[in-house]
């Protein structure tokens, strides 16, 4: 006589299968788009809690606001993925908007940014090299820097006769573009070229597959016969380039200076790429992950705005979000 096998109950394999296969699942789902999931379920929040931000006008004005971020994210990225950290990102981004402004009247608009930008790199270089041939830590290295150009800023530029902002600098951020219906400010296409091409560099060259090696396997990249100090070096001399790059375009975009116009991306700039899925030890990261991580951060920015918590506790936020994923990194290490 035929047996009719029983259906399974509830906590035996078979759930213990559906939970492994959800968990295969989420693993197959990029880190890259976690963050963008993440920023789509604030933007639903931030419409639901005031129904005027979920707009394309808001969604644009808080992409304006991110693509700045992220594009003084993206530097940070590759130190980031080499193993290292850039902290003077704050400073180099004033010492290169005041060369830029200081410059423009005797070099005109193109040889003021290429100043600005070479002042950046220059930075990156100082920093790279102390770092790959002395062996010093990037942090202290890097904060180190940071107060001494933030010295250089107080000593060299006065702020009084800097207040003239080239209109190249602003049509290539606050200028508005028809797009669908709605305005959008010039550099959140500027800003996505920009990343886009450095994914691709990443993506698409040794360069870029040595960068992810050297960040997860200095030795083995060694023995490999990478030039490690030179590609750190490189990176450094790129995060410095493309810091300056970003203060730049905060200048256009702000059209104003100050002293501290660079601090809040300090804590900007880490935030962004870990939350776009870098592993702060170095060997991961994407350009795409660290646009994503700036969508949040920018809604997180839009969202305190409406509660009208202020700046502190936007800078807060941002902490607590670094020191969560910075632990979060740490717990899987020791697992």
């Amino acid at each position: 006589m035929s047996t009719v096998a029983a259906p399974p109950r509830p906590g035996t394999d078979t759930d213990g299968d559906a939970q492994h296969r959800l968990t295969e699942a989420l693993r197959r789902v990029p880190a890259a788009a976690w963050p963008l999931v993440v920023f789509a379920l604030l933007f639903l929040i931030g419409g639901i809690v005031r129904p005027n931000l979920l707009t394309l006008e808001a969604l644009w004005s808080t992409a304006a606001f991110a693509m700045i971020v992220a594009i003084a994210s993206s530097g940070q990225t590759l130190a980031v993925i080499q193993g290292g950290i850039d902290l003077s990102v704050p400073n180099t981004v004033t010492l290169s908007a005041l060369t830029f402004l200081s410059a423009v009247d005797g070099l005109g608009a193109f040889g003021a940014f290429v100043a600005a930008i070479a002042a950046g790199a220059v930075v990156g270089l100082v920093n790279g090299t102390i770092i790959a041939k002395l062996s010093l830590s990037p942090i202290v290295t890097t904060i180190a820097m940071n107060g001494f150009l933030f010295g250089v800023v107080l000593l060299t530029f006065d702020f009084s006769q800097l207040t003239d902002i080239p209109r190249f600098a602003s049509d290539i951020t606050s200028a508005k573009i028809a797009f669908l219906g709605t305005e959008v400010a010039a550099v959140v296409p500027v800003g996505l070229g920009l990343l886009l091409a450095l994914q691709a560099l990443l993506s698409w060259t040794g360069w870029g597959r040595a960068l992810f090696l050297v960040g997860a396997a200095p030795d083995v990249a060694r023995l490999a016969g990478q030039p490690v100090d030179r590609i750190r070096i490189t990176a450094y001399m790129l995060s410095g380039a493309l810091a300056a790059f970003a203060g730049i375009v905060i200048v256009g975009f702000y059209a104003q200076t100050s002293t501290g116009m660079g601090a809040p991306y300090l804590l900007g700039s880490v935030a962004a790429v870990v939350v776009g899925g870098a592993s702060i030890f170095g060997g991961r990261g994407s350009m795409i992950g660290t646009l994503g991580g700036a969508l949040v951060l920018g809604q997180v920015a839009t969202l305190v705005a409406v509660a009208n918590l202020g700046v502190n506790i936007q800078q807060l936020i941002y902490g607590v979000i670094i020191l969560f994923v910075v632990a979060l990194y740490g717990r899987r290490a020791r697992a």
